[in-house]
Formats: structure tokens, C-alpha cells, sequence
């Protein structure tokens, strides 16, 4: 799960200080404990990885039939009022839903790469228990340095990722992260 996360948020992350929050139910079956990243500043740049430990409980196994809701939106302030515009699902990246074994297989180099980091196998169904471990993931942009250049100083501000995990309708785990982006590339 948390790599489809870390995925989604890094085309975007250039240099950030990140916050998040475990965002959901009570009787939830994600239970997030830890998303620290090596330092508070991400760089990106095609040469040094992205190192985060990760800690979270699984207290129901998960099937195929797991959907997940991902919510990208970027803050903007307006004559001094926050403002936010929430990002379109474009290539399986921004506001999307789908079906979560879909989303995976999507993202199979990193999500396989994860896997192997936390010694899970390469699988969109997991058994009931705790994940935890430290996650290196080095970010490739030759396809996004262009674009990155370009619009370096648009894309820069805030942004919120807010992913919901369903099950059968019912909300079964909720993460939200936020950060402040400055990007250089």
C-alpha cells in the first residue's frame, strides 16, 4: 500500500518538508505508525534515493477486492486566502480510483522494489500483521526533467495527498500527507 503512495507523491517532490497523519476510522484495518523520511528536505534529482522507514499494522488481510481513492490537491494563497485546486487523475498519478491490485501492477518497479525492502512478497493481497522496515528507492527523471525545468516554479507550494483504502464500500484505512515544495532541478 505505502508504495503506491511514496509513487504518486514523488514525480512531484522535488524538495519538501513532509507532514502526514493516519486519517482513519476507528475501526480501521490500515493503522499507520511511522512515515519518517531520512531528512524533513527531499531532494530529487535522479542520483540520490529517497530513504523512508515505515511502520503499519494490517488487522484484516487484504483482497482483490480492495479499492483505493487517492485525493491530490495544490494549495494556493489569494489576496491572502488559501485556496486549492484538486489535481485530475491523469496516467494513474493525481485524483484517482481504482481498483488497488490494478494500481500495483501499474507501478510494479517500485512497488516490487519495496516489497523486497520490507520482505513481503510481490502481491496486492496481505496477510494480517505489522509492516515495518527502512525503504531506499532511488527516483528516476529522465522522462520528467523537461518538464520539471520548465515549470519548476509553477509547480512549487503546497499539496496535500489524502489516499482512502475500501472495502466492500466501507473505508478500511486512510493516509494523509502534506507538504511544502520548493522544487530545483
Amino acid at each position: 500500500m505505502f508504495q503506491l503512495i511514496v509513487f504518486c507523491l514523488l514525480p512531484l517532490f522535488v524538495s519538501c518538508a513532509i507532514n502526514w497523519e493516519d486519517c482513519g476510522n476507528a475501526d480501521r484495518s490500515f493503522v499507520f505508525r511511522k512515515l519518517n523520511f531520512k531528512d524533513q528536505n527531499l531532494v530529487i534529482d535522479g542520483k540520490s534515493p529517497i530513504q523512508t522507514e515505515v511502520d503499519f499494522s494490517l488487522l484484516d488481510p487484504v483482497d482483490k477486492e480492495v479499492t483505493l481513492s487517492a485525493e491530490l490537491r495544490r494549495y494556493f494563497n489569494i489576496l491572502g486566502a488559501e485556496q486549492s485546486v484538486k489535481l485530475p487523475c491523469i496516467n494513474d498519478v493525481g485524483s484517482c480510483s481504482n481498483n488497488f491490485c490494478y494500481l500495483v501492477q501499474s507501478y510494479e518497479t517500485v512497488a516490487r522494489t519495496i516489497a523486497t525492502q520490507l520482505k513481503v512478497p510481490f502481491n496486492c493481497e496481505m496477510k494480517s500483521g505489522r509492516y515495518s522496515g527502512n525503504i531506499t528507492y532511488p527516483v528516476p527523471l529522465d522522462g520528467f526533467r523537461p518538464l520539471l525545468s520548465a515549470l519548476s516554479w509553477a509547480a512549487s507550494g503546497k499539496y496535500e495527498f489524502i489516499v482512502r483504502w475500501y472495502l466492500e464500500g466501507n473505508e478500511i484505512g486512510c493516509l494523509a500527507v502534506s507538504a511544502d515544495l520548493q522544487i530545483d532541478v
